[in-house]
């Protein structure tokens, strides 16, 4: 089976991220020349330009949103653009085209949402699956997943997000599951798999399992209470973990001890509809500890933000930027 999922185009996550700086009270002039500088590029340009017309597509930017946007922007504009140079947006027609080509930068979770996968989860949902020989699969919030099996083997595929397996014991067909970045082979066994855009996680919580890496990298037999990671092209080190921990999400909780907030933030993001950036790369490195209710993400928010003394802009509330006071 062909590989379900692309690299995710970093130029999407920065455009937004520049979007939501343009309209808040944090655009000063020196963003104003560090967004210059980008959009120097002109694949930065095209990335804003979709950026702002996804954003208004799906009704989240009114006129006088837009408005002051095009005004930024044209201050921001390089000296040697031509001053009856089109506007950006010349059109409706323009805005939907562009808001099209958005579709080609989806990611690859919401792509197969639209095609065969066989089980899904939208943001902020789970779900058990029983499947046909007895296995059972939690699916944790935006993941997908399809099954393949047959007389020889069980198969399925992890597109994206996260899912806990309990796999029923049959010594003729071994159970394996694919993920874009790595593939887990299991008898009998209970684990947690977790694939987020380049990065995979693998968790057993009962008996072990046989990890082989896309790479080329095999651990033969992970075992009870380990955890092994891929970041950024790099295998960790085979950990012993708090299973308490590291399986509370099956709970709908969210368990972080000293970890980046940047991190923090990203696992938030999961169960939210909309982003949140962090303007402050230091402040992305600030280590948080806490336990937080995944139904209840606007709390979650707030707590972070009081206990660091953080305040909040929003675009809607599917874009938050947090800032230092």
């Amino acid at each position: 089976m062909s590989s379900p999922k692309k690299p995710p185009d970093p130029l999407a996550h920065q455009a937004d991220h520049w979007l939501a700086l343009l309209h808040s009270p944090l655009f000063d002039r020196k963003q104003q020349q560090a967004l210059q500088r980008w959009l120097t590029n002109p694949a930065n340009r095209v990335a804003l330009q979709k950026a702002q017309a996804f954003w208004q597509k799906m009704g989240m930017l009114d006129a006088a949103q837009l408005a002051l946007l095009e005004q930024r922007l044209a201050q921001t504009s390089a000296p040697k653009r031509k001053p009856k140079s089109k506007p950006l947006f010349v059109s409706m027609w323009l805005v939907s085209a562009l808001a099209c080509c958005l579709l080609l930068l989806m990611p690859a979770w919401q792509i197969w949402q639209s095609l065969a996968a066989d089980y899904r989860t939208a943001t902020g949902e789970q779900r058990v699956v029983e499947l046909a020989d007895g296995s059972r699969v939690l699916l944790n919030t935006a993941s997908v997943l399809s099954v393949d099996f047959s007389q020889q083997r069980r198969h399925v595929v992890l597109h994206e997000g996260e899912a806990h397996f309990k796999v029923a014991k049959d010594t003729n067909r071994p159970f394996e599951v694919e993920t874009a970045i790595g593939t887990i082979r299991a008898l009998g066994t209970a684990f947690a798999v977790k694939q987020m855009d380049d990065d995979l996680t693998v968790t057993v919580d009962e008996h072990a399992v046989r990890v082989t890496f896309s790479n080329g990298s095999i651990i033969e037999s992970l075992r009870e209470g380990e955890q092994v990671s891929l970041h950024q092209q790099q295998i960790s080190i085979v950990k012993h973990i708090n299973l308490n921990q590291a399986m509370a999400w099956q709970q709908r909780r969210l368990v972080f001890k000293d970890q980046p907030l940047q991190q923090v933030v990203a696992e938030l993001s999961r169960y939210r509809n909309g982003a949140i950036f962090i303007t402050d790369n230091r402040l992305a490195q600030h280590q948080v500890t806490g336990v937080f209710d995944a139904n209840d993400t606007e709390t979650a928010l707030l707590t972070i933000e009081k206990s660091l003394g953080l305040k909040e802009y929003r675009m809607t509330d599917r874009l938050v930027v947090l800032f230092r006071q």
